[in-house]
């Protein structure tokens, strides 16, 4: 961390008991902000209640301090980010130093939007909008979520449907002719029964990546998405029925790779090809309920999506469309791949009624996947070099791969003495997988990179994920000391040429942890306090196969085992009505205890004692909300959020550095009598370009992607 990050923590801490993001919308009471309900133990419990490490991300949060994107928003929990490939198709979340170290493989977190399995194959989050809550859980959750909850697990719910009429129209206008209109509509149809339906438009045709060559900008992107949810719950009767479905189209940035190092600047960057990437999914999420007396509490989740990308890439980086061989150019390259995934869940839950000092909770789910990958690059450099163009000069693969993974879970809880309670849980998961793999080079480049290679294989993985908690809630306090398991579920690779990459084994995790939470100050304050130690065993590294063509030479491998102890406090704070202010601060030190590879120079690397690949020692976040009457219709409005994490390694040798990340999110602004106000934000207002990631090579230097800059707009909302 920099001097002023360091001096911004100090001052935070000095300030508050530390944490983030119970801002409170600006209705809410601060009673109510203490007493926020999540769903991380599959049922409604106050934070304060839940003997876990969870953070709790408002919507009012979300949207006062625009954290639309997932970049931006996860930042608020500690020991949490986004990871990203620089192609702009791959997206997964880290947590306590578990990720995804590679593109398209089984992630370390598990993501669900509205109940539903969202972090297969291909993980890609939904739009951050008209939200109820995002919950962050830390550590291992294998018992409650299943496969791929090594590091811990992320609920997005969707804003459900009320009683009441209500609605919302938002415009915005920023730099880089970026609109944006969102839009609400609340109805009660019956008693009983309501309808919302929102949606968003995004719509920027400017940017800070502009390619010569073409004449066009190279970060415009275009979307829309749109989201219909229905609540059916007759008064009295115990009955209560969710649906969700959202359609989301968008066409985003594909590679906007440059390299600083070699002279070339965003603002003249030369391609021949212009990088997009367009994505279309859907998405259903169905929850039915039934609550007696006598038997309990029924749930039924139903869902899935599909999801498809179609993308092309400017492969060379460069203009060039003849090789140069003393700049170890191939010439003209482009990449153009397809991607599907079509996932199907459904899991039945039972929380039995209370038996005295025992509770239960069981359950099993059934989850189906399926995905395909297409890529073909196409050598035209070489081609036009070596046979004038007329032959050929391409490489092909299809990767296909299926899911089949049934699942049984239950967890226990027995009460004693005084606020005392033991519980234990456990799941059996079996993962059966399989892949249909073909590369197919053409015959013009046998000698460079072999003849064709196919495999169709077939796996079975299990896992037990046993775990046991002792809670003591006296009042508004919890204490809690608990051991956690967690697997990411083993698989097949996606983009590698060689068929001997392609299988890598299951990560198992165990967590230690203990930790406090209290509501203080009558619910105007809230602190939470906890140490881990997590332990990997079978740790999933990206390791690359230099004898493969560029872009597919990395791939997954187990490498021995690692280990990350680790602080984490955070909390909030009402002083005043219409105030709020939030913060966390984190450390953790992710290392390898064991494991070794051998390098590109035939090298034996030792792993123990190196720093697990993208992760990060510090997190620090900080965020505040005012809204002060200034007369009897009017209202002053003023949000900010800053965060940052501290710099870290690309890959196991740590011969690679990453920089920090910070981020400074702010708006101001009036709101009228009648729900309508307008704000001025400013988004990224230090300008600092992070890495967001690496890759290509040009002239002995990498290529790099970096964080937007600094933008600022004006935005208009009107509720009712």
């Amino acid at each position: 961390m920099t001097a002023r990050s360091i001096l911004l923590a100090a001052s935070a801490t000095l300030l508050l008991p530390a944490a983030p993001a119970l801002a409170q919308t600006v209705d809410t009471s601060a009673a109510e902000t203490a007493d926020i309900l999540v769903t991380a133990r599959k049922r409604e419990e106050r934070l304060v209640d839940v003997p876990a490490a969870v953070t709790a991300i408002s919507p009012s949060l979300v949207s006062e301090a625009r954290l639309f994107d997932a970049r931006d928003l996860l930042l608020q929990a500690p020991g949490t980010f986004l990871v990203e490939n620089n192609a702009g198709t791959a997206r997964d979340i880290s947590i306590r130093g578990v990720g995804t170290p590679t593109l398209f493989a089984e992630p370390g977190v598990a993501l669900y939007v509205d109940d539903i399995y969202s972090s297969g194959f291909i993980s890609y989050p939904t739009q951050f909008f008209d939200l109820e809550r995002v919950e962050v859980l830390r550590g291992p959750q294998g018992a409650l979520y299943g496969r791929n909850a090594v590091g811990g697990a992320v609920n997005i719910l969707s804003a459900r449907p009320k009683d009441e009429v209500e609605g919302l129209i938002r415009g915005t206008y920023g730099r880089h002719d970026r609109f944006e209109v969102e839009g609400m509509a609340n109805v009660p149809l019956a008693t009983g029964v309501s309808l919302r339906l929102s949606g968003l438009v995004l719509n920027q045709t400017g940017g800070e990546y502009y390619n010569e060559t073409l004449d066009r900008v190279i970060d415009e992107t275009a979307s829309f998405t749109g989201r219909v949810a229905l609540r059916v719950a007759p008064p009295e009767s115990g009955f209560s029925l969710n649906v969700v479905y959202e359609h989301s189209d968008a066409n985003t940035p594909g590679t906007s790779l440059y390299f600083p190092d070699d002279g070339e600047l965003p603002r003249e960057m030369q391609r021949d090809t212009h990088p997009t990437n367009r994505y279309v999914v859907n998405r259903l999420a169905v929850t039915a309920e039934y609550e007696t007396a006598s038997a309990g509490t029924f749930t039924l989740v139903a869902g899935g999506r599909n999801y498809g990308l179609s993308g092309v890439e400017d492969t060379d980086l460069s203009a060039d469309l003849f090789p140069t061989p003393t700049l170890s150019s191939l010439g003209q390259q482009i990449t153009t791949r397809r991607n599907e995934v079509e996932s199907r869940m459904a899991e039945l839950r039972w929380f039995a009624p209370k038996l005295g000092p025992v509770s239960l909770l069981a359950g099993v789910t059934y989850l189906d996947e399926s995905a395909t990958g297409d890529i073909l690059t196409d050598l035209r450099g070489l081609s036009l070099a070596f046979a004038g163009g007329a032959l050929p000069f391409t490489l092909g693969i299809a990767n296909d791969q299926g899911l089949e993974s049934w699942a049984g879970f239950a967890e226990a809880g027995i009460s004693f003495a005084e606020d005392f309670e033991l519980s234990g849980s456990i799941r059996y998961t079996s993962d059966r997988k399989s892949v249909d793999f073909l590369f197919t080079p053409s015959p013009t480049l046998f000698g460079f990179v072999g003849p064709s290679q196919a495999a169709n294989l077939d796996r079975t993985f299990t896992n037990w994920s046993p775990g046991v908690t002792l809670s003591w809630s006296p009042d508004d306090w919890t204490l809690y000391a608990k051991v956690q398991t967690g697997f990411r579920a083993g698989g097949f690779n996606f983009n590698v040429a060689n068929a001997a990459n392609l299988p890598y084994e299951s990560e198992t995790s165990i967590n230690y942890e203990i930790g406090a939470k209290a509501s203080l100050m009558e619910g105007r304050a809230f602190v939470g306090l906890s140490a881990f130690i997590l332990e990997q065993d079978d740790v999933l590294v990206a390791l690359f196969d230099f004898t493969a063509p560029p872009g597919l030479q990395g791939y997954l491998s187990n490498l021995g085992e690692a280990r990350t102890p680790g602080i984490e406090l955070e909390g909030s704070i009402t002083p005043a009505e219409g105030i709020t202010l939030a913060g966390s601060i984190g450390w953790m030190d992710p290392k390898f205890t064991s494991g070794s590879f051998v390098n590109p120079l035939g090298q034996t690397v030792d792993l123990d004692g190196l720093r697990i690949p993208n992760t990060r020692e510090w997190s620090f976040a900080v965020n505040g909300s005012l809204r002060r009457p200034i007369g009897d219709s009017l209202h002053i409005l003023a949000n900010a959020a800053y965060s940052n994490r501290s710099s870290g390694f690309q890959d196991a040798q740590n011969n690679f550095s990453i920089g920090e990340i910070e981020l400074l999110n702010a708006s101001a602004g009036l709101e009228f009598r009648g729900g309508f106000d307008v704000q001025a934000y400013v988004q990224n207002a230090l300008n600092s370009r992070y890495v967001i990631a690496t890759g290509g090579f040009r002239n002995g230097t990498s290529g790099v992607t970096r964080a937007p800059g600094i933008t600022y707009g004006l935005t208009a909302r009107y509720r009712f």
